[in-house]
């Protein structure tokens, strides 16, 4: 994770895993992970790292081991809570440039 003027930007590792209310999961952007290794943005050591890291998640998933089985599955956003605003510079990429 890195502090911008924005607030927080961190590494996307790609790999989601997606869990429904009845802990069913998949994987999601697979793809997307091969491809970050394949163009050099991501070493296959790394990769292997999510992947084995993902089976950790996986366990706890089908253990409902916490955060799973802690009501999560139920929680909705507040209806009446505003949508938050971007600023209006929020896509100026200068701040990364040296």
């Amino acid at each position: 994770m890195a502090r911008t003027r924005l607030g927080f930007d961190h590494w996307d590792h790609q790999l989601d895993i997606v869990v429904a209310p009845d802990r069913s999961w998949r994987y999601k952007d697979e793809d997307e992970l091969e491809l970050c290794v394949e163009t050099g943005r991501m070493t296959a050591a790394t990769a292997l790292a999510v992947r084995e890291e993902g089976c950790r998640v996986i366990e706890q998933i089908e253990a409902n081991a916490p955060p799973f089985c802690d009501g999560w599955e139920s929680w909705h956003p507040d209806p009446t809570w505003a949508l938050p605003v971007l600023p209006g510079d929020w896509a100026d990429l200068t701040m990364y440039s040296v």
